[in-house]
């Protein structure tokens, strides 16, 4: 990712009369959730040229002047005849309205949703839409004819799938991306970029699961030779394995026990933002995600989510202030159930006062409901230490939910084998890890050396770990090694419940490591590592790290070590 460009179009041809024109920022974009890997990003728009010409999802507004450039030395613009979207996104309404500028003859192809968001974002333009509902076709001529199947979802009502019958190729929008840049066009190495894949499905797909269950529904029958992704590289070699692991992901999500309702409504897209850090933290935490936007669902589909959750979280912006229509609408369903055996939550963005959250928040408790964390109140654009904090939140929250639970069943002891798994012993260490301005810790004994050359280390971390999302390869980490006779006050304190973006640290004396991160002067010794690989492995990951630098702060102290009766709990 050694591009001296920050931002660029590779322009290829990749099957007849179809090239991708791959918009690639080598840098992260800006912070949401889905780019915390800050492995940069393609936004990816497709050029179909049969009798007419068809473009598929040209990209934002940071890209606009390089994309009209290099659209332009493939194609002459007053050849163009369609706009195909995906989904509706303000940040792409620079680049329509370039395009419009230079080709008003075009016509815009998208779902209703986005056809009425069109109408609204150019009042004074006389636009040519075509509205597919899923049965239409659009021939472009030399056998390309292009099928749009709608596959809406909360957080992207006008979601659009393009099937072309010529190539064979399923233009996905949202489905089966990675935010991931380089110069590979095409999933070579699949097996290498199935973590990003799963790291993106986590972040923007698992709140959605059901939509997605029924969006691969829909494209099961059709025969697909590649996959046209909107980010990172296409899908060609690994299109099996990815679609199974979608099926997989999104059965593990629907199948689980407890279930939130998350629902929202986003004016300007920060208290959407905050939704998807939320969701995020959710389902690490365990539970399933029943994620509603408010403003395109019905008082049904509310009361029906509502009722199947054990908790639910109102997210809502702050207009004129108050709260949005669709907000009234979703809190008097809610209220009117009589059931106030849930666990609540409030979250959401504003930009000046911020009555809504009070609003909301007097008529749930004023309706007897208890609240799983402090109402989250964001000003503006969510930084990166706040929507780590709404991370955290969501899974406190699903905790919350997943210990109540486990206090109504009957607690057996544990058996034989789980207590013979319990004598295994491992050295007690504080792990500790930074990525940008955000920074962690836990307590970890599921420790050990891997490898000697180069020297290496494994780590096992339960998924629902804070620190989890800063352990992927490249991160950087410290491993701190406690000494017999002084680990009682560090398990103490680990061991305990952070408020989210909790200082970890507060009380100790520390110092700051080569790599950014923290160490414990108290330790005996402390390793510099960087991940090198992780395993999903059950309820934990196993990160396999290789040791960068390390220093023997006491040597004449002797490891503690950590002695379990049963292989049950920590």
């Amino acid at each position: 990712m050694n591009n001296p460009n920050p931002r660029d179009v590779q322009v290829l041809p990749i099957a007849t009369n179809t090239t991708v024109l791959r918009a690639r920022s080598w840098t992260r974009l800006r912070f949401e959730i889905e780019y915390a890997l800050a492995k940069g990003t393609t936004s990816n728009c497709y050029l179909i040229e049969g009798d007419k010409t068809a473009i598929i999802d040209p990209p934002p507004e940071t890209f606009t002047q390089i994309f009209l450039d290099a659209l332009q030395q493939s194609l002459e613009l007053k050849h163009l005849n369609y706009v195909i979207l995906g989904h509706f996104n303000p940040n792409r309404i620079a680049t329509l309205k370039a395009l419009l500028e230079l080709a008003p003859q075009l016509t815009f192809v998208c779902s209703l949703p986005s056809a009425a968001n069109l109408s609204a974002t150019f009042p004074n333009h006389k636009l040519n839409i075509m509205t597919m509902r899923g049965k239409e076709t659009l021939d472009l001529g030399k056998g390309h004819v292009l099928r749009c199947l709608p596959i809406p979802s909360p957080r992207w009502p006008g979601g659009l799938c393009t099937y072309d019958q010529q190539t064979q190729i399923l233009y996905t929008n949202k489905l089966f991306g990675a935010h991931i840049c380089g110069e590979e066009v095409f999933d070579e190495d699949w097996g290498i970029l199935k973590e990003d894949q799963r790291y993106y499905f986590d972040c923007l797909m698992a709140p959605h699961a059901t939509h997605v269950q029924a969006a691969l529904e829909k494209i099961s029958e059709l025969q697909i030779r590649m996959l046209g992704t909107l980010h990172g590289p296409l899908v060609r070699y690994g299109l099996v394995e990815l679609t199974q692991a979608y099926q997989q992901w999104s059965h593990s999500q629907t199948a689980r026990e407890i279930t939130v309702a998350l629902l929202y409504a986003s004016a300007y897209g920060n208290t959407a933002t905050l939704a998807q850090a939320i969701a995020l933290g959710l389902t690490k935490g365990g539970v399933a995600v029943e994620s509603i936007n408010c403003e395109f669902a019905s008082p049904e589909e509310i009361r029906a989510a509502f009722d199947k959750a054990e908790g639910f979280i109102i997210g809502s912006p702050t207009i004129g202030g108050n709260a949005p229509t669709p907000i009234h609408t979703a809190l008097g369903t809610v209220l009117a159930s009589g059931d106030n055996s849930k666990l609540a939550g409030i979250f959401g963005s504003y930009g000046w006062s911020g009555e809504a959250f009070d609003f909301i928040e007097g008529k749930l408790r004023d309706a007897g409901y208890r609240f799983g964390f402090e109402t989250m109140k964001v000003k503006f654009k969510p930084s990166d230490v706040l929507l780590k904090q709404c991370e955290e939140t969501g899974t406190d929250f699903a905790q919350a939910l997943r210990k109540a639970k486990k206090v109504r069943m009957t607690q057996t002891a544990a058996t034989p084998v789980e207590q013979a798994v319990g004598r295994i012993v491992g050295s007690i260490c504080v792990v500790t890890a930074k990525l940008g301005e955000v920074s962690t810790g836990m307590m970890g004994s599921w420790i050990s050396q891997a490898t000697f050359n180069p020297p290496g280390i494994t780590v096992a971390i339960a998924k629902e770990r804070a620190i989890e999302s800063l352990m992927y390869p490249g991160g950087k980490f410290v491993l701190n090694v406690l000494p017999e006779g002084h680990q009682q006050e560090y398990m103490k304190h680990f061991r305990k419940s952070f408020a989210p973006g909790e200082d970890r640290f507060a009380n100790f004396s520390t110092k700051v490591a080569d790599n950014g991160c923290i160490v414990l002067t108290d330790s005996s010794a402390y390793l510099e590592c960087s991940v090198n690989k992780r395993m999903e492995c059950g309820d934990h990951w196993v990160v396999y790290a290789t040791v960068d630098n390390g220093k023997l702060l006491k040597a004449d102290a002797v490891t503690a070590v950590h002695h379990r009766k049963a292989g049950n709990h920590y």
